[in-house]
């Protein structure tokens, strides 16, 4: 990627909606008034949709609550978290009023950093990053595979990144457009900077409808489901 504009997290802060959208009204069954209250492990904000949302997880199942409590969205992927909410109902604008049962976020407390918290500490670096000048990119979709890349190495296993991680080395990755087997991704290329450049160590696959992580294995030329 000979042209490539390169940005920083500096430039590029996770973005956070400047103006709410058309919400849809939301109602708490007058017969159900019972608070639910969990531990759970924080997954992420959703802002793009007709209403906020935030997802969290406990053991193998994600929850998704309507979200007009938690403004400040200073929570990071895999910290632990109590969860309390209501059941009540949504009416989707544009769509006859209908409504449809929904999980109503009350509070959320972090009550424990995770490894994208842990990490930030710790790193204490931003990551930079480069994509080809044909492909166009939102500033709100740079935020969310800089998220994607973040998150991958607090877990990555490769012995190269974990090395430049432990000595702090600088990190950047590319970001482009690519089909494989029918499927479109998002692909990321992450590479420590040394002396001499930087060199792609981990190629990885981002499912473009399900954001899945995938790890490139070279030599099997197979992709590798992230956990």
């Amino acid at each position: 990627m000979s042209a490539c504009r390169l940005k920083t997290t500096e430039e590029q802060k996770v973005a956070k909606p400047n103006a709410a959208p058309k919400l849809p009204v939301v109602k708490q069954n007058k017969n159900e008034q019972h608070e639910y209250v969990a531990q759970m492990t924080f997954v992420k904000y959703l802002d793009d949709g007709d209403y906020f949302q935030l997802l969290a997880r406990k053991g193998d199942s994600t929850f998704s609550f309507i979200n007009e409590t938690d403004t400040s969205r200073n929570l990071n992927r895999g910290d632990r978290v109590q969860v309390t909410w209501k059941d009540g109902t949504i009416t989707i604008p544009g769509d006859n009023d209908a409504e449809m049962p929904a999980q109503l976020l009350l509070a959320v407390k972090k009550t424990g950093d995770g490894s994208v918290s842990m990490f930030r500490r710790t790193y204490g670096k931003k990551l930079k990053y480069t994509w080809s000048p044909d492909e166009e990119f939102t500033s709100s979709y740079l935020d969310k595979v800089y998220l994607i890349a973040e998150y991958y190495l607090t877990k990555t296993k490769n012995p190269l990144l974990q090395a430049a991680i432990k000595n702090r080395d600088e990190l950047t990755y590319s970001i482009e457009s690519r089909e494989r087997n029918n499927h479109s991704y998002k692909v990321i290329g992450i590479a420590p900077v040394g002396p001499n450049g930087s060199q792609i160590v981990q190629w990885l696959y981002v499912g473009e409808e399900d954001d899945h992580i995938y790890e490139y294995d070279l030599p099997e030329d197979k992709l590798v489901l992230f956990q």
